[in-house]
């Protein structure tokens, strides 16, 4: 920490006032300097610290403290609790649980093979389900691998009407347990739910399976947690320069989450752009700050080192152009006002940019120019086919930066016959060229220069490299960042 800063002092002496009577293990104090270190070198990063935000933070911390001084005694939770405090958005769901007394201790101890399966503590809410799940080996030590998650061995989430509504799977994050979530896209509506674990296999991938008997099943009640939900209608609607309207709807505080809804829809003209089912395949770009201007979470942006504390997205069609929008994250302000930016959005949109080579003329790189993105062909070749029958496909080998998105481009080839081909890609792709303070800037770079491994298009059915090739961009997945538009939330 940064003793020099007068608000750093302050922060120091507001803890201590506030801990001097408590016992605090020296794990918890560890994980605490270091969150305010992080809070101090950040805003020395930014050369603009903010004393609000900072208090804000510290109050946090303060909570996370208390409240795993509390949970420190709980065996397994108490390894993640330690593991979070390092995070850049840690798990405030967790501690809350806990100081609303919603950690739950199933009594779950199935013993067979030798192996013992332990569960103390399972934590439930609309948002989410947490399960801390323990495997001991005949000697009493955990095995943090033998578990594996398959057709065999399931977790399943049961309402109280005895519909499966989810399955568990394991986060990792810590040696000592496995961290077994689900998380619910739709706040989940029922007065209890079952956990039912079906696990008849031990092993890992390459050794030989133990076969077993380790199911469990046990109740949880939803009532509190149930009764710790609140609904807060939002107001406010903008509509972007290519014709998409946004509009918030609701914020939905659980224990473990908060759960933002928002629409789009488009305008005829967007929608043009965008025939058949082609507008469904969208994504948005948007952000939380502070009234000073800090990030607090990021979804989907170009910057790097972005906030995340995303849990879950979901987006459903209700008419036509209309889709409507769910995320959930792990906290989001609730006695400050706060800013909701919109960065941008993609949508897939028909295109047509052509890319026309001839093969054997292609003894040095040569770039092509398709909207706002730049491909640099470098080489083509045969490959034998990725499907694996033997056969042989054409494989033409790319650079590329790109101003749009990438997940639903679509592609075609034609020979010099003008006979067509399906077109895939593979390769690696990374954002450069973006700024820590900046959600909009960056581009997708499609292959590695420095390793010089390119990206490639495979040109299936293509089992000669043609006299002449043309590559046609059918349709585009078109990135708008100009929308201009952001709303207070109070």
């Amino acid at each position: 920490m940064n003793y020099h800063d007068p608000v750093d002092r302050e922060l120091k002496q507001f803890f201590k006032s506030k801990t001097q009577d408590l016992v605090i293990p020296d794990a918890v104090q560890f994980a605490v300097g270091n969150t305010l270190s992080s809070l101090s070198e950040q805003n020395m990063k930014k050369r603009a610290p903010h004393k609000r935000w900072r208090w804000t933070v510290a109050a946090i911390a303060l909570l996370f403290l208390l409240g795993t001084v509390s949970i420190f005694t709980v065996p397994t939770f108490a390894e993640m609790i330690r593991s979070l405090f390092a995070k850049d958005n840690p798990d405030t769901g967790l501690l809350r649980a806990q100081e609303l007394g919603l950690v739950y201790d199933p009594h779950i101890k199935v013993k067979d093979k030798g192996y013992t399966l332990v569960i103390d503590e399972a934590v439930a809410d609309p948002a989410r389900v947490t399960i801390a799940l323990q495997l001991f080996d005949e000697k009493g030590k955990h095995d943090r691998d033998k578990l594996i998650l398959s057709d065999t061995n399931k977790i399943t989430i049961k309402d109280d009407k005895g519909n499966t509504v989810d399955s568990m799977y394991d986060m990792g994050y810590t040696h000592d347990f496995y961290y077994m979530v689900a998380y619910f896209s739709e706040p989940l509506q029922t007065d209890s739910i079952t956990i039912e674990g079906n696990i008849g296999s031990l092993g890992e991938w390459n050794e030989p399976a133990i076969k077993g008997n380790w199911d469990f099943s046990f109740e949880m009640d939803m009532k509190e947690a149930n009764r710790q939900t609140r609904i807060e209608e939002l107001t406010g609607s903008y509509t972007t320069p290519h014709g998409m309207t946004v509009t918030l709807k609701r914020l939905t505080r659980m224990v473990q989450g908060v759960r933002l809804e928002l629409e789009t829809e488009l305008d005829e003209t967007a929608m043009t752009r965008s025939p058949g089912d082609l507008w469904e395949q969208q994504m948005l770009s948007f952000h939380f700050e502070t009234l000073e201007g800090e990030e607090i979470h990021s979804v989907n942006p170009r910057k790097g080192g972005y906030m995340d504390s995303l849990m879950t997205s979901d987006h459903t069609v209700i008419g036509k152009g209309k889709m409507r929008w769910s995320y959930t994250f792990k906290y989001l302000p609730e006695q400050e006002a706060y800013r909701f930016v919109l960065d941008g959005y993609s949508i897939a949109e028909m295109d047509g940019s052509r890319i026309s080579i001839r093969p054997s003329e292609l003894t040095n790189p040569k770039a092509f120019k398709l909207l706002e993105d730049k491909v640099e062909l470098v080489g083509t070749s045969l490959e034998k086919a990725q499907k694996g029958d033997g056969l042989y496909e054409t494989s033409v080998s790319f650079y590329g930066e790109m101003e749009n998105e990438i997940s639903h481009d679509e592609w075609k080839a034609y020979d010099s016959t003008g006979k067509q081909y399906d077109v895939s890609m593979r390769g690696t792709s990374t954002v450069v060229n973006s700024l820590p303070d900046r959600w909009r800037e960056g581009l997708i770079a499609m292959g590695d220069r420095s390793t010089q491994q390119p990206y490639e298009f495979r040109i299936t059915g293509l089992d000669e490299i043609p006299e002449e090739l043309t590559l046609v961009r059918e349709v585009v997945d078109r990135r708008y960042k100009d929308p201009d538009w952001s709303i207070l939330l109070e």
